[in-house]
């Protein structure tokens, strides 16, 4: 397997998460909620939506069948996919549901608690326009804008589902092990940082989603096993709209 150098792996790390919040800030803007109808308040969560569609999944897809073809000389995703061992079926009966309440606890109970220190004192500057997490804050008042329970659905479609999967592949496992040359042990850390600095719309969520995430990483590095990224990763999104879809239908 080919080794990255820091270098490279940094710059493979936290490039994608560029276009991912220019798409933000450029489908965001009120033409493009005319254009689809919706409600110009819902123009950053269109925004994010349409940078997962247009750049989040086809750049990662796209960097890995671009590696495929370097390495094998053939474009097949496949082979430059590591980390495929199996395990015993026990554990993920035991592994996944801890991980899974561990991490919910952490953004549903102390996030709320520390956030807000970390945008009033770091991220103020932040547009607050830009931020479609802004929306989420009270589900029941989304009930009323046009195009929320499409754009919800859509949210649970790509950023629950398909990007999900598409950032295990990518950041598990592809880039976390081609980190052991310069990484060593290190490299479920090193990596979960990445991953979380990688998001730069939501940078106030890092200390978070550095804690949520390093366990899961070093259970996938440990037991060399995918399983457990993407499951893990795509429960914890899903739940998250699925519970905002809900609460919207009822309100509506």
């Amino acid at each position: 397997m080919k080794q990255h150098s820091l270098f490279t792996s940094l710059l493979l790390h936290l490039l994608p998460g560029i276009p991912i919040i220019a798409g933000i800030f450029l489908f965001a803007k009120p033409v493009f909620t005319n254009f689809f109808g919706i409600n110009e308040n819902l123009g950053p969560l269109l925004g994010f939506l349409m940078g997962v569609a247009i750049f989040l999944i086809p750049v990662q897809l796209g960097i890995l069948l671009i590696a495929s073809k370097m390495e094998t000389g053939k474009i097949n995703i496949r082979a430059v996919i590591n980390y495929t061992e199996h395990s015993p079926l026990k554990n993920y009966f035991i592994i996944i549901p801890i991980l899974i309440i561990y991490s919910l606890i952490l953004f549903a109970v102390v996030a709320p608690l520390i956030q807000p220190f970390f945008i009033n004192t770091f991220f103020y500057w932040w547009p607050e326009e830009f931020n479609f997490q802004n929306l989420f804050q009270d589900p029941t008042v989304l009930a009323g804008y046009n195009g929320i329970k499409v754009l919800l659905l859509l949210y649970i479609l790509l950023a629950c589902l398909f990007g999900p999967f598409v950032e295990e592949l990518y950041f598990r496992a592809y880039l976390l092990p081609r980190m052991k040359n310069y990484a060593g042990k290190w490299a479920p850390l090193i990596n979960a940082v990445l991953f979380s600095l990688y998001h730069f719309f939501s940078p106030w969520e890092n200390l978070i989603r550095i804690l949520a995430i390093t366990p899961m990483t070093y259970v996938v590095w440990k037991n060399r096993n995918i399983r457990f990224g993407i499951i893990i990763h795509l429960f914890l999104n899903t739940i998250g709209g699925i519970m905002m879809l809900i609460m919207i239908t009822n309100n509506s």
